[in-house]
């Protein structure tokens, strides 16, 4: 059952980031419409002096579209949460503290999962995390560390960077070390389009 699953949600992440290269391409706030798939209504917006904003929203809102649409297609009764609410608690940060963000039932604090996969009788069936560009470790390591500690058996961190070179996959390689084997690992270069997780995960420099 679980292999399913895991499926049909590869096939939306795909879809999803099919779609996502098309906007990137062709629907930017502050240049010229191109012709296009109309794969989305969504736009990259900009900020002054016409740089394109890119952030893991527009990764989000293009998943739940594509998600949608893969539910309606295959007649599957799936739902979905955002923001949801960790059935654990952790500390992510302590003054003063060297110790890694970690699951504490006692002291810690309730925690939110970008987005997770619930089935028809609203179960949690998956967890997923969205990222955008190469942030900082810690902001990996917060989010490994509940996708670790959750109960659900099946996660995903979904992220995408706007190009990449062999210093971008060492770098990853070096955030990714804590990472769970529970946890899907999927890293997109948007200028390409192609998925680069494969050389991340088997950098050895």
């Amino acid at each position: 059952m679980e292999n399913k699953i895991k499926e049909h949600i590869d096939e939306i992440i795909k879809e999803t980031f099919k779609v996502l290269k098309d906007v990137y391409d062709h629907q930017k706030e502050g240049i010229d419409k191109q012709p296009s798939n109309h794969l989305s209504r969504l736009i990259f917006p900009k900020y002054s002096k016409r740089e394109t904003r890119l952030s893991e929203q527009e990764l989000r809102f293009v998943f739940v579209e594509q998600f949608n649409q893969y539910c309606a297609s295959h007649k599957l009764d799936w739902y979905y949460s955002v923001e949801t609410p960790t059935e654990y608690k952790y500390i992510f940060s302590e003054e003063g503290s060297k110790k890694d963000p970690r699951r504490d039932d006692e002291e810690g604090q309730s925690a939110m999962v970008d987005l997770s996969i619930h089935d028809s009788n609203l179960n949690r069936l998956a967890l997923i995390e969205f990222k955008a560009l190469n942030p900082d470790k810690s902001c990996f390591i917060k989010d490994f560390v509940k996708l670790r500690e959750e109960p659900e058996d099946l996660a995903y961190f979904i992220m995408y960077v706007k190009s990449h070179h062999a210093g971008t996959i060492k770098s990853l390689k070096g955030k990714i070390e804590n990472k769970a084997s529970n946890t899907v690992f999927v890293c997109y270069d948007l200028t390409t389009g192609k998925p680069i997780e494969n050389e991340i995960i088997s950098f050895n420099k």
